[in-house]
C-alpha cells in the first residue's frame, strides 16, 4: 500500500495541523519504470518524497561509468542543501520501479525548514546518515580487491539492519547485481562470482531476494586480514 505523509519518516515530529497544511503543497506524480526525475547540473526547484517504488539516484563520469549513491524506497527523500533557492542538483535520478512521488517545491521546502526547527532537526539527521553512505562508498571504491568491496557492501547493510531492527542475519536485496555493480564500481559479472564463490564457501547462502550473512566473523577476517 502507498504510505501516507504521516509515515514519511522526515514529517514524524509534524502536528496533524503541521501535516494539513504540508498536504496542501505536495503534487503527486506517477512514473514509469526508465523515467528520469531529474539530471545532473539542472535546476533544482522541488524535491520529492518517494510515496511507493524504488529510485535511482547516481552520478555518471566522462566515461559514461555510473556510479550509485543511492537507492530511495517508500519513505526516502531526495531532501538537499535547502540554503539558496538558485540550486543545481548534484546527481541523476532514475526510477527503478513504477513509482508514485510527492513533490515539493523548493520555496515551500526552504520556508518549512527554515521556520520549523523539527523539520531542521529531521533533515540534520537525513544529512548525517548520507554523510555515513557516502564515507562508506569512498571507502568501497577505494579497496583495489573487488571482493573486499562487495564484502565490505555487505557487512555495511548488516551493521545498518542491526541499527534499524531486530538483530539478524538476513540481508533483503531489492538492488539487482548489475545495482549493486554500478555502487561498488565494477562489473555485474563479476558480482555475480565473487556472489558464487561467497556463497561456496559457506559464509553466505542466495535465495531470491535475500542474501543470509552465514558466517560474519570469516567475512570480517577477510575484509581485513589483521584479524586472523
Amino acid at each position: 500500500m502507498p504510505l501516507e505523509i504521516k509515515d514519511i519518516p522526515f514529517f514524524h515530529d509534524l502536528s496533524r495541523s503541521e501535516l494539513a497544511a504540508l498536504e496542501t503543497c505536495l503534487i503527486e506524480k506517477n512514473f514509469k519504470k526508465g523515467e528520469i526525475v531529474h539530471s545532473e547540473g539542472g535546476e533544482c526547484t522541488s524535491l520529492f518524497f518517494v510515496r511507493n517504488g524504488r529510485v535511482k539516484v547516481y552520478r555518471t563520469s566522462v566515461q559514461g561509468k555510473e556510479q550509485i549513491f543511492e537507492i530511495l524506497g517508500p519513505g526516502d527523500t531526495c531532501a538537499c542543501n535547502p540554503g539558496e533557492l538558485a540550486w543545481q542538483c548534484g546527481s541523476n535520478a532514475e526510477i527503478l520501479a513504477d513509482s508514485r512521488l510527492w513533490f515539493l517545491s523548493r520555496k515551500n521546502y526552504v520556508e518549512m525548514v527554515r521556520n520549523n526547527s523539527k523539520l531542521m532537526h529531521a533533515l540534520n539527521e537525513l544529512f548525517a546518515r548520507r554523510l555515513q553512505c557516502f564515507s562508506n562508498i569512498i571507502e568501497e571504491v577505494t579497496l583495489k580487491d573487488t571482493k573486499k568491496r562487495l564484502i565490505k557492501f555487505l557487512l555495511d547493510m548488516l551493521a545498518h539492519k542491526h541499527q534499524t531492527a531486530p538483530k539478524s542475519d538476513i540481508l533483503f536485496i531489492e538492488s539487482t547485481r548489475e545495482e549493486i555493480a554500478q555502487r561498488l564500481g565494477t562489473a555485474r559479472e563479476t558480482v555475480a562470482r565473487h556472489i558464487s564463490d561467497l556463497k561456496r564457501k559457506k559464509l553466505i547462502d542466495v535465495k531470491p531476494y535475500q542474501i543470509i550473512v552465514r558466517d560474519k566473523e570469516a567475512l570480517e577476517k577477510l575484509l581485513d586480514p589483521s584479524r586472523q
